[in-house]
């Protein structure tokens, strides 16, 4: 019931909105239909999802060339019936109508009958409603066309019915129903079903929207549009990198790339390239693969209904045929161009490019040249490429003939790969390699280990043959089963592609038997290691089981035997390798005691300075060698010392002694109490360490030894047997020593070596110094300061005091104040003069004396010139003397007071008068030292002239015409003078010449006599040059502008760079160029009686010539229907025409012999270039034809005033651009209804939203 309330005061509503703004009841249709489906919708509890087919119109990327399409092509076919769907599916946007809607055109009121008698009544009112009125329903339409878009580009003029109403202002679900045409007659409709799609042509279209009232069905204008229909084009060039194509306006057309073309047709040239033929062809389209031909002048053209790619062939005339071999598996590139047949031209003498590319699976082995083999082929990417010469004979044949073959990895099946575990893993990829791979029967037949990849299937996948397996894991180690699964990858190259092959081995040890021979009664004298091995190795052979030597690297035997003196057992063990199988051997042999020597790096060193390591050398070094260094020191006392650190008790014994063995015999020492020892009993100290080693030794022989050295020793140095061992120690102090070496390794005959060590006393950076130094010049000592004084000396090396240093000797000798002669070795210390001697004799160094003399007594003071006469040259700078004080100590007290007198005079100028000051200018002085409680001295000062030639050069000056040249600005540059006379000089600069005119003159300098007489040589003065330069003056010629016909203004110009402009000469501005149309001409500056003193810049300027501005009224004309048209004429206005001009307008009026008005149409494109259009006309006065009732006739030309071109056009083309026009709506002055409906809008949709509301709860 309340749904009933509802829809009936929306139904008043309705009809009361339409009364009052006049706006048809099928705006409001489409919301009772949507709000009937959704409450069905809700009602049912389903949700139905209708698709929306949305599809986006096609963007235009391209540049949009000029449309050329003509109005007034009228198609009897229908082009909406292109591409129709069949409207099958649950699409919204093809539902009709009658179907979704509870009314159709005037079966609204079957929508309530009983309810709504009142509405029924107010519709049929509205029946009578003005056709501007109900119009008023497509204005939103109408402002959508009004968008800034001027056209639709639409590829191949398709669109979809979906997309073509979202343009038309129409929303989802898309249900409006719109038709168009190009003549206002034959109409296209909108589908009710599907979404179909639409073909257009070029053109411009009339709009219409379906708009159902309660009278019918009506079709109200909503807009005008330009439509231009676009198709895609791509022309490509082969032959010829020098080939172009040009379109209508001579315009280079880019190449191997899309443009698009508005217009069914399209027109290019092709350029001619000397000695080539052209093939131009296109494909796509109902058309097919066609020939193109170019008419009289060259053009091709181009017919579109499809997309087209066209094709430039240049096909040289003088030219060399190119025949291709068999080539099934490769393409063939010539010049980057596919060759598709067998044959093709190259042009004469021409390096060409030859490219062959193997399809997949097959390679290029080589090539030939008319049988003969190409040697520099080049390979990238499987591609064979080289370059071949074409020659010179016009129409010879070349033939190219690839070796195509295809690629195959052949691998032999059920073989056995030789292997064993720890087997190298290169050796064990070469097995496989060389057992598994069929080299005949493989291409690449040159392949190699190098170029494959070996793996085995490990049960986890495809694994490297080293592959170790994590323990746990499901895969296992190559080799563990009797047979593996092997994979072998070839690399590939630039010419081959990479390959595979998979096969199954079987594994097994397939290496040689082997025996290890070893000969019987083997004697070898013991010695080192290596030796021993080397020497048993000659004994030792491996054979095979039939008693073959085997060629295996003895290097790799394993020797094991207990390394000592006596018969010891050998085992020999050969581990194997990839080709021969392990084996072992044992033999007795016996080892005699080995050869060893003793050498000793006799060496003459200087005290402080150490032995250079080893002293003793056994060879071989494993017999170790022990030394015993005796001698006597400079101080005339016995050293002997040893160093049994390094040698161990098995060192001694030859072999490995329990416990003691690892010890040196310094620490066996310690554990039997021996702390300090004597020469003589050094037997004694190895006979115990025989009892040590037991009976696995017998170091009898190192015992004698021993003895035998200290007898030499002995000999030597008498008494050495008694003096005490420094253990572990090398002689320090100066001396001779004698170093005697023995070996101690009881598996070798004992050596003996003995040299010489000799310790220089220091004599290097070793000096005598007194103990102390007496610090004063005279050596002099009250008799006070000698009582404390430190006499004697001490030895010093490189600076440094070296105390307790022995064998100093200190001497005195002299005479005293009373004249007594003494001598003694301690220090005189009364008043007298005295020589005091020190010396050294023995100990570590050796020195020269040192002497001095010393006097005791009171002191004077005394005054010194540092130079007695002092020598300078003149150079600007003072030059003085130096004098000091002294005491008799030799203190230095201080500096003298000076005193300079000229004495000989340089100048009349210069009085010889006495100055503190140190003197500058040259001349002889003399030079009076005083000090208070001394003597004066007199010394002399030198300064003499300048000897080297002094040069003054004066720099160059440029000024420009009119300026002033200043004089301080000038920059003189000097040699061999002095700073202070530079200034001096600088003062009498001066310019000899008039700055009145451009021109030369000197600029020079005076030397003063004040400067001068300080130089031995007259100064040289080099003068400068002033220039004068002329002035620059711009004069420009002013720009101006004059209208076609009227008379030039009057040139004028500008003159800048000077103020005086009076001097310039006679100036004038004169047209370069003859001519008055319209254009720019050059204004030039032309000046006469010109003045040498400026330069001229002389800039042109232009006259620019407008063009006349007029404005044209068409003429109105009238003819009889069935008569002749009249002449159409036009009257000039505006500035008007120039006498003798023509304008070059031409009229025509739009096509049709119907009664009624055509539109004038003015024709400018050849308008008279001199002159332009104020205004377009205003398009008011018509062409009108009308009924012959009264006889009438054409209407006659007007006055004289008027222009015609003597011609008719039946039709004119439609300019692209064309605005759309606005459809007038009616009288819409009603604000008071239209608020007032708006209100009763808004009550009616509160109250259906309320009623929703309640029907949901």
């Amino acid at each position: 019931m309340k749904r009933k309330v509802c829809e009936s005061l929306f139904a008043v509503t309705l009809a009361l909105t339409v009364a009052v703004t006049n706006i048809p009841v099928t705006a409001f249709a489409t919301e009772i239909n949507q709000s009937a489906r959704q409450e069905q919708m809700t009602e049912s509890v389903q949700t139905e999802n209708q698709g929306q087919q949305s599809h986006s119109l096609q963007e235009n990327h391209g540049a949009q060339n000029e449309t050329n399409s003509e109005n007034g092509q009228n198609s009897t076919d229908n082009p909406a019936g292109a591409e129709q769907n069949s409207g099958e599916g649950d699409n919204p946007a093809g539902t009709d109508l009658k179907k979704d809607n509870q009314f159709e055109g005037n079966n609204f009121q079957k929508v309530d009958n009983q309810e709504n008698s009142g509405v029924a009544e107010e519709i049929s009112r509205q029946q009578n409603t003005d056709d501007n009125q109900q119009n008023a329903q497509v204005s939103e339409q109408a402002a959508m066309l009004s968008s800034d878009e001027t056209q639709w580009n639409w590829h191949k003029g398709e669109i979809t019915q979906n997309e073509l109403k979202k343009l038309l202002g129409d929303s989802w679900p898309y249900a409006g129903t719109y038709r168009w045409s190009k003549d206002r007659e034959n109409w296209n409709k909108t589908s009710a079903y599907g979404n179909p799609v639409y073909t257009f042509d070029t053109g411009t279209y009339y709009f219409q929207k379906e708009t159902v009232t309660w009278t019918g069905i009506q079709w109200n204008d909503i807009g005008t549009k330009e439509i231009h229909a676009y198709y895609n084009m791509e022309i490509n060039i082969y032959g010829s990198s020098e080939g172009v194509v040009y379109n209508s306006e001579n315009l280079a057309v880019p190449l191997n790339s899309t443009f698009q073309v508005y217009d069914n047709k399209y027109k290019f040239t092709v350029k001619n390239i000397e000695n080539y033929e052209i093939k131009v062809t296109a494909t796509g389209g109902s058309q097919g693969e066609r020939k193109l031909t170019p008419d009289a002048n060259g053009m091709y053209e181009v017919i579109f209904d499809d997309d087209v790619t066209v094709k430039v062939e240049y096909i040289a005339t003088n030219y060399v045929n190119v025949k291709i071999g068999q080539t099934e598996n490769a393409e063939v590139y010539i010049n980057d161009t596919l060759i598709e047949n067998e044959d093709t031209r190259v042009n004469l003498n021409e390096n060409f490019q030859i490219k062959i590319i193997p399809q997949k699976g097959y390679a290029i082995e080589g090539v030939t040249v008319d049988q003969a083999s190409v040697s520099d082929l080049s390979f990238e990417k499987y591609a064979a490429s080289f370059s071949w010469y074409s020659g010179e004979t016009n129409q010879a044949t070349i033939t190219i003939s690839p070796k195509v073959v295809k690629e195959i990895l052949a691998l032999k099946e059920n073989v056995i790969v030789s292997y064993h575990k720890g087997m190298n893993v290169e050796r064990l990829k070469n097995n496989i390699f060389n057992t598994v791979v069929n080299k005949e029967n493989t291409i690449p037949n040159n392949i190699s280990i190098d170029d494959v990849e070996i793996q085995y299937q490990s049960g986890l996948g495809w694994q490297e043959l080293d592959y170790k397996p994590i323990v746990g894991v499901f895969a296992h180690e190559f080799g563990n089963n009797d047979t593996e699964k092997i994979r072998i990858s070839y690399k590939g190259n630039s010419q081959y592609a990479p390959l595979e092959a998979e096969t199954t081995v079987s594994i097994s040890d397939e290496r040689i038997e082997t025996q290890v021979v070893i000969q019987e009664d083997i004697t070898i004298q013991y010695n080192t290691e290596d030796v021993m091995k080397q020497e048993l190795l000659q004994y030792i052979t491996v054979q095979d089981k039939d008693g073959n030597t085997l060629p295996v690297d003895k290097s790799e035997l394993t020797l094991s035997y207990n390394r000592i003196v006596g018969q010891q057992e050998l085992t020999v063990s050969y581990a194997g390798d990839d080709d021969y199988k392990d084996s072992v051997a044992t033999a007795t042999i016996t080892i005699t005691k080995g050869d060893a020597t003793v050498s000793v790096n006799s060496q003459k060193i200087t005290y402080g300075e150490s032995f250079e390591a080893p002293i003793f050398t056994a060879s071989p070094e494993e017999a170790k060698a022990i030394g015993l260094i005796v001698g006597i020191t400079a101080s005339g006392e016995k050293y002997a010392s040893i160093d049994l650190s390094e040698v161990t008790v098995n060192d001694i014994a030859g072999t490995d002694i329990p416990i003691y063995g690892k010890k040196s015999v310094q620490e066996v020492m310690r554990s039997l109490g021996m702390t300090s020892i004597k020469v003589g009993q050094l037997p004694e100290l190895f006979e115990k360490i025989q009892g040590i080693i037991g009976s696995e030794s017998d170091i009898a022989g190192v015992i004698n030894g021993i003895e035998k050295v200290i007898n030499i020793l002995e000999k030597i140095v008498p008494g050495i047997n008694d003096v005490t061992i420094h253990i572990g120690e090398l002689p320090t102090e100066a001396g001779v020593y004698t170093a005697a070496g023995v070996t101690v390794n009881s598996n070798y005959n004992t050596a003996i070596g003995v040299g010489t060590l000799v310790i220089a006393q220091k004599k290097t950076n070793a000096k005598l110094s007194f103990n102390q130094n007496i610090e004063n010049k005279h050596n002099r000592l009250t008799a006070a300061e000698a009582e404390s004084f430190d006499f004697g000396g001490h030895i010093e090396v490189d600076g440094n005091a070296v105390g307790d240093t022995p064998g100093i000797r200190t001497n005195f000798v002299g005479k005293t104040a009373t004249g007594e002669i003494v001598s003694g070795t301690e220090a005189f210390k009364e008043e007298g003069e005295y020589i005091e001697t020190i010396s050294i004799i023995g100990g570590n160094y050796l020195a020269i004396p040192i002497v001095r003399t010393y006097t005791i007594g009171e002191a004077k003071n005394t005054i010194q010139f540092e130079k007695k006469i002092v020598y300078a040259s003149y150079d600007g700078n003072e030059h003085g003397m130096t004098a000091y004080v002294y005491n008799e100590d030799g203190d230095k007290l201080g500096e003298a007071a000076l005193e300079y007198q000229n004495i000989l005079q340089t100048s009349t100028n210069v009085s010889p008068v006495e100055n503190s000051s140190a003197p500058i200018d040259a001349g002889m002085y003399r030079v009076v030292a005083i000090y208070d409680n001394a003597e004066s001295e007199v010394g002399t000062l030198v300064i003499t002239k300048a000897v080297a030639q002094g040069t003054v050069t004066v720099g160059n000056a440029e000024t420009t015409y009119g300026q002033k040249l200043n004089l301080n600005s000038v920059i003189i540059q000097t040699k061999n003078i002095a700073q202070r006379d530079i200034a001096a000089i600088q003062d009498t600069i001066a310019c000899a010449g008039s700055d009145e005119a451009i021109g030369s003159h000197a600029i020079t300098v005076t030397v003063p006599e004040s400067v001068s007489r300080n130089y031995l040589r007259t100064i040289k003065v080099n003068k400068g040059t002033h220039t004068i330069i002329s002035k620059e003056v711009t004069i420009t010629a002013d720009s101006c502008k004059a209208q076609y016909g009227n008379t030039f203004p009057e040139f004028t110009y500008q003159i800048s760079g000077v103020s005086d402009k009076e001097n310039l000469g006679d100036i004038s501005v004169v047209k370069r160029e003859d001519g008055n149309h319209v254009g720019t001409y050059t204004l030039d500056v032309q000046v006469a009686n010109q003045n040498s003193n400026y330069k001229y810049n002389l800039e042109s300027g232009t006259l620019t010539i407008k063009k006349r501005a007029i404005t044209v009224a068409i003429d109105k004309k009238q003819k009889v229907k069935g008569q002749k048209d009249p002449v159409l004429t036009y009257t000039v206005e505006g500035d008007g025409l120039v006498e003798g001009d023509s304008l070059g307008i031409y009229l025509s009026r739009k096509s049709g012999e119907k009664v009624g008005l055509y539109d004038i149409y003015m024709d400018t494109s050849n308008l008279n270039k001199d002159y332009e259009l104020a205004s377009e006309p205003s398009g008011k006065d018509k062409f009108e034809i009308v009924e012959n009732k009264a006889g009438l006739t054409n209407q006659k030309n007007d006055s004289g005033k008027s222009k015609t071109n003597g011609t008719q056009v039946k039709s004119v083309k439609k300019q692209p651009g064309t605005v759309w026009d606005r459809i007038k709506t009616g009288d819409n002055n009603k604000p008071v209804g239209y608020f007032i409906a708006v209100l009763i809008s808004l009550a009616a949709i509160i109250m259906i939203i309320s009623a929703r509301f309640q029907r949901k709860k």
